[in-house]
C-alpha cells in the first residue's frame, strides 16, 4: 500500500461532512448576528454604510409600518424597479436634498411652480413638471431613471421631509430615485433593508401636476384644492412703522389696482393668485387707521375703516413672496435680522426714494403720501399681472 492514497472510510466522510456543516452553520449564524445587529442599530448610525452602498450602485430599502421606499443612485441605476412583485408602486420620484438642488432641473419654471416648491418642500408632496425642465441635466440621469421619473407626464420631483432621507441625500453627491411599494414589495432587490420609525413621513402623500401657471391636484390623502390655491398665491406685504398710515394705504391702493387690471372684485383676488397685506415694525395689535388716512383714501374710493394694525412677525415675513417697505430704514431693519431675504425685500418707491411718514404734517402730507404710493404701485400692479 506504500505510495498509494487510502480512500476515506464511511466514518471519515461522516466526520468531515459534520465538520463542514458545523462550519456553515457557524458562518450563517455569524452573518445572521451581523444582520441582526445592523437591523437593530439606529438608521442614522448606518449613514456611512448606506452612502457606500448607494455609491457602489446598489439599492437600499427603508421600511416604515406597512410601506417601503427603495432608494438608488439616480445617475447609475441599471435595473427597472418600478414593478415590485407584480404590483405597481405608489409613486416614483427624483429625490433631491433641497429646493435649490431641485430648481437646477427647472431653469424655466413658472412663478406658481416656484411658490409650490418653496411651500411644499421639504414635505410629502410630489410635483410633476410638464414644462420648463432642463433636458441636458435630465440626460445625465441613468436611462432607466429617465424612463421612471421623466415620462410623458413630466419630471417627478420631491424634496423629502424625512430627516433620515435628508441626511442620506446630504451624504451622497448625486440625486436619488425613490420608489414606493408595499412593505415586502422589493424582495431580494436590495443590499440593505432598514426600519425608520421617525414620525415624519418619507412617503409622498399628494401629487400636483404643473404646466406653466396651471396646476392639477392628481391625488392626495390630505391636501385639498383650497390648500393648493393658498400655496400658489403670491403674498405681498407692505411694511411701515406703526401700520396705521402708509402701509395700510399701500395695501388698499394695490388691492384696488389689481382688481381693476384683473376685472374682478377685491374679494376675488385670492382666486387670481394675490394676497395683499400690511404690518408695522413697531405696531401694536388692533389699532385703526389714522383719521387722515381714512379720509384721503375715501376721497379716492378706498375704504380703510375696517383696518386693524398688526406687528411684523417672522411668520408674516417668511410667508411673503415680496415685502415692500416705505423707507430704506425699514428695509435695513428687516435685513439686519434676515439678510437672506435681501432679494425679497424692496422699497415701495420704484424710484428708490423714501415715502415719508405724514403723521403730524397735515392733510397735504397725507395726500402727497397717497400720490407717491399710487404712482409706484401702478408700475408694480402692471408687472404683477403681465
Amino acid at each position: 500500500m506504500d505510495g498509494l492514497t487510502r480512500r476515506p472510510t464511511g466514518m471519515q466522510w461522516s466526520i468531515e461532512l459534520r465538520f463542514i456543516l458545523i462550519l456553515i452553520i457557524k458562518v450563517s449564524r455569524l452573518r445572521m448576528g451581523e444582520a441582526d445587529e445592523r437591523a437593530h442599530r439606529h438608521p442614522i448610525d448606518l449613514l456611512p454604510e448606506i452612502a457606500g452602498i448607494l455609491t457602489n450602485g446598489q439599492n437600499v430599502c427603508i421600511r416604515r409600518d406597512e410601506r417601503a421606499l427603495l432608494i438608488a443612485d439616480a445617475t447609475s441605476l441599471t435595473v427597472r424597479l418600478d414593478r415590485t412583485n407584480g404590483e405597481s408602486p405608489r409613486s416614483i420620484s427624483l429625490l433631491t436634498r433641497d429646493v435649490a438642488s431641485a430648481a437646477d432641473f427647472l431653469p424655466n419654471i413658472s412663478p406658481i411652480g416656484r411658490r409650490l416648491m418653496s411651500r411644499c418642500w421639504p414635505g410629502t408632496v410630489r410635483l410633476v413638471f410638464r414644462d420648463g425642465v432642463d433636458a441636458m441635466l435630465v440626460a445625465e440621469l441613468a436611462p432607466v431613471v429617465r424612463q421612471l421619473v421623466h415620462d410623458h407626464n413630466g419630471l417627478s420631483l420631491s424634496v423629502p421631509r424625512s430627516p433620515l432621507l435628508r441626511r442620506i441625500l446630504t451624504n451622497v453627491p448625486f440625486p436619488l430615485v425613490g420608489i414606493e411599494a408595499e412593505k415586502n414589495g422589493f424582495g431580494g432587490q436590495t443590499a440593505l433593508t432598514i426600519t425608520d420609525s421617525d414620525p415624519q413621513s418619507m412617503f409622498c402623500e399628494a401629487e400636483i401636476h404643473l404646466s406653466g401657471d396651471q396646476w392639477e391636484l392628481a391625488h392626495s390623502s390630505g391636501l385639498s384644492p383650497e390648500d393648493v390655491v393658498r400655496m400658489t398665491t403670491s403674498h405681498i406685504l407692505f411694511v411701515c412703522t406703526g401700520n396705521t398710515c402708509r402701509s395700510p394705504m399701500a395695501e388698499a391702493v394695490l388691492r384696488q389696482l389689481l382688481a381693476e387690471r384683473l376685472a374682478c372684485d377685491e374679494s376675488e383676488l385670492i382666486q387670481h393668485g394675490f394676497d395683499v397685506g400690511s404690518a408695522g415694525l413697531a405696531a401694536g395689535t388692533g389699532a385703526s387707521a389714522s383719521p387722515e388716512s381714512v379720509e384721503v383714501c375715501q376721497a379716492h374710493g378706498l375704504d380703510l375703516t375696517g383696518h386693524s394694525s398688526r406687528p411684523l412677525t417672522e411668520d408674516l415675513l417668511l410667508a411673503a413672496d415680496k415685502v415692500f417697505t416705505m423707507t430704506r430704514g425699514h428695509r435695513d431693519a428687516i435685513l439686519s435680522r434676515y439678510p437672506e431675504l435681501e432679494e425679497r425685500v424692496e422699497l415701495v418707491s420704484r424710484s428708490g426714494y423714501d415715502v415719508s411718514d405724514p403723521i403730524g404734517w397735515g392733510m397735504d402730507a397725507y395726500e402727497q403720501c397717497h400720490t407717491e404710493i399710487t404712482e409706484s404701485l401702478r408700475i408694480l400692479a402692471e408687472d404683477l399681472t403681465k
